[in-house]
């Protein structure tokens, strides 16, 4: 989803409610997915490289 979200390997940026009527899912979870998955990358940041 936040290879969608944020056009990441060379795919175009798309809104949340774009990406939930892509996956058939609302807006609001689109939301809740992508801030577990934020959370989850900078916690492995922070596990990786500890300042």
């Amino acid at each position: 989803m936040l290879q969608l979200r944020y056009g990441l390997m060379n795919s175009p940026k798309r809104t949340q409610r774009e990406i939930a009527k892509v996956l058939g899912i609302s807006r609001s979870y689109v939301s809740r997915i992508e801030k577990k998955a934020i959370q989850r990358l900078m916690e492995e940041m922070k596990r990786i490289n500890p300042k």
